[in-house]
């Protein structure tokens, strides 16, 4: 593995490549064919973008039920995904009164790209997340008295973690699927350091048309982030740049000191053992393991048993103690005039 990255380092500088430029935010992206119409936007979907400083903008998606909502769900993606992967998700909350807005992360989906490849997951640091969820929580999601819910997938849980500490994260906190990134190497620490963290992991493949579903995944959810993705190149994401590994493993330190400290409501859903045990740990933290699903797949994603239990679990968790009444699904529609 040194071999490998020294002479990465070397083809650099021999050759004066260079991480490149930041690429703008894609908004507007088309339908891949022979979509299902149950992943098709939501009614009423609206893009928006969101920037802090000098970072590249972010993108973001919201969609609102018929009447005005009962509460405000603001999801943080997962590594590589876009907004578009939850747009079924979306749907299913806002017809059980809730109004949906789909962060995605710095860097990746249609968010504005940092330097290096675009199809390399880059950032150099967490501050362009944790201003963005800033700028969504303070100015974008209306104040308007209504509970705020932070509900991060997968890494999106880490960000979300954080936000909390930093009092950002409303009312309650869901964390599906959030488990601990690979460890990082001195070697790559050291990479970073020397400013080529932009550089993808060589342990980790370019996007590929031919990539298969995540094991445990729905059959035909495990193919949506594929498909978006081949009908709009510019939302294609591949493996991690060595900084953003080197990044998001202090992030999850910090994250799980974070945990302990936080005052909210918690639920932690398919958590790895870590996680699991610093649930336990703190006061407000409770944990739900959805099975059989590997911990690492996210509940938009399963299979419709786990996903529609994993849909009323977050249901009823943001319900509870904030005034709600309990959901119930609407009457089948009737085949008489």
């Amino acid at each position: 593995m040194a071999k490998r990255f020294l002479l990465l380092g070397l083809f650099c500088l021999l050759t004066a490549c260079g991480p490149g430029r930041s690429s703008e935010a894609f908004v507007e992206s088309r339908l891949p064919p022979g979509l299902g119409a149950r992943f098709f936007p939501p009614n009423g979907w609206a893009w928006g973008l969101v920037q802090s400083g000098a970072f590249p903008a972010q993108r973001y998606g919201v969609s609102s039920p018929r009447n005005a909502p009962i509460a405000h769900i603001l999801v943080l993606t997962g590594y590589g995904e876009s907004a578009e992967v939850w747009f079924e998700t979306a749907s299913d909350l806002n017809d059980r009164g809730y109004a949906v807005w789909v962060l995605e992360g710095a860097g990746q989906g249609g968010s504005g790209r940092f330097t290096g490849p675009a199809d390399t997951g880059h950032i150099p640091a967490i501050d362009a997340d944790l201003q963005a969820i800033k700028a969504m929580t303070g100015a974008s999601i209306p104040q308007d008295g209504k509970p705020l819910i932070l509900l991060g997938s997968e890494s999106g849980g880490i960000f979300a973690l954080l936000s909390a500490a930093r009092g950002l994260a409303g009312t309650r906190l869901v964390l599906s699927s959030i488990h601990k990134p690979d460890s990082v190497t001195p070697m790559e620490t050291s990479i970073n350091r020397l400013g080529l963290g932009w550089v993808r992991d060589p342990r980790q493949p370019g996007w590929r048309r031919d990539a298969k579903s995540p094991p445990g995944t729905d059959p035909y959810r495990g193919r949506l982030q594929q498909q978006w993705q081949t009908a709009n190149p510019d939302l294609r994401m591949a493996g991690s740049s060595i900084g953003r590994r080197v990044v998001m493993a202090e992030a999850f330190q910090n994250a799980q000191a974070a945990l302990k400290t936080l005052t909210l409501p918690v639920l932690m859903i398919n958590a790895d053992e870590g996680f699991r045990a610093d649930c336990a740990a703190a006061g407000n933290c409770r944990t739900l393991k959805l099975g059989p699903v590997p911990n690492r797949v996210s509940g938009h994603l399963m299979q419709d048993l786990a996903r529609t239990q994993w849909l009323g679990t977050i249901d009823q968790f943001i319900r509870e103690d904030s005034g709600i009444g309990i959901w119930s699904p609407p009457p089948p529609a009737s085949d008489e005039p």
